[in-house]
């Protein structure tokens, strides 16, 4: 595991570029920061005057990346070497803490403490949202697109929300015993949603919408998850530094980290499902090589050395 710092505050998000090249955190000093895991250019950070950085999310052709602030979602573009704003919403009027994109790259959702989603055009310069969802559950927590796009899935401080990509109408709301929702994803074959509930890790069926609990704690452990593009894993983090590796077809928890002095905020994989990152209230980001059966395909990125922090 290697240790990189930077950011002056509590890092509140991961993600990893979909080529595997760069490492993306933001966080409450205002900042996002690349890390080249090439070693090309070994770090850049990027500040542009906004105060806090909530959430964070790479198109997939890795062209574009989103942000969320204390006052607008805001799209940056890298030309000549250098990432720049390209185009800025501020419909929210408030806190963006969650952004995601969908498989194909041309929407964008984006929610916040408004207690809306609302879905954007990314690849033309439109004003205002293509569609605006009540979410209906407080603050949004967080946000994801299902693998087909079809379907975008929001947690906020009150439940869960599901919606068709193209329809403002829910097609399910689901309270939830502990509320908070900080985390979504889909599984890798769209069939169910994995939650961080707070007091629950819960895998929710697509289809029928039976709630499975996939590992329990006290309220407000569970942080912040990930799915792993390659493999049946998903990250967890947790309010005691800890990040957790959840196999999902045993549901149980497979390995526990300690990485952070605190909470654990943001989780990622890579690409190629063999490393991950974490990121938390202490500041910095954890990135590390998860121990996995390799495969013919992963040799490139298993010849990456992790002994030694990008400068």
């Amino acid at each position: 595991m290697i240790v990189l710092d930077g950011h002056k505050d509590c890092v509140n998000a991961v993600t990893f570029s979909p080529d595997g090249r760069w490492l993306a955190s933001a966080g409450d000093d205002g900042s996002v920061w690349l890390w080249d895991l090439a070693l090309e250019v070994g770090r850049v950070r990027i500040a542009w005057g906004a105060k806090y950085v909530f959430a964070l999310a790479f198109s997939p052709d890795g062209e574009t990346l989103a942000v969320g602030t204390e006052s607008s979602v805001l799209l940056l573009r890298e030309g000549e070497g250098q990432w720049r704003p390209h185009q800025q919403w501020k419909d929210h009027r408030s806190w963006v803490t969650a952004v995601a994109f969908d498989s194909s790259g041309q929407l964008l959702a984006s929610g916040g403490v408004d207690g809306h989603v609302r879905v954007w055009d990314a690849t033309h310069r439109r004003r205002k949202p293509l569609r605006q969802l009540s979410a209906r559950m407080g603050p949004v927590r967080s946000l994801a697109f299902s693998p087909d796009s079809g379907v975008v899935a929001a947690g906020g401080v009150s439940g869960l929300g599901l919606w068709s990509a193209t329809d403002a109408e829910p097609i399910l709301f689901q309270r939830l015993r502990d509320a908070d929702a900080r985390g979504v994803a889909f599984a890798r074959d769209g069939r169910s949603l994995l939650a961080a509930t707070g007091r629950a890790i819960l895998r929710i069926d697509a289809h029928s919408f039976n709630t499975e609990e996939l590992l329990s704690g006290r309220p407000n452990f569970f942080r912040c998850l990930d799915q792993s593009p390659t493999h049946p894993l998903v990250l967890v983090g947790c309010d005691d530094g800890t990040v957790r590796t959840l196999d999902t077809a045993l549901t149980e928890s497979q390995d526990v980290k300690t990485w952070h002095h605190g909470t654990v905020n943001g989780v990622a994989f890579h690409p190629s499902g063999l490393m991950a990152a974490s990121a938390g209230d202490d500041r910095v980001v954890c990135f590390w090589n998860l121990d996995l059966p390799l495969s013919d395909s992963d040799a490139d990125f298993a010849a990456l050395d992790t002994s030694e922090p990008p400068v």
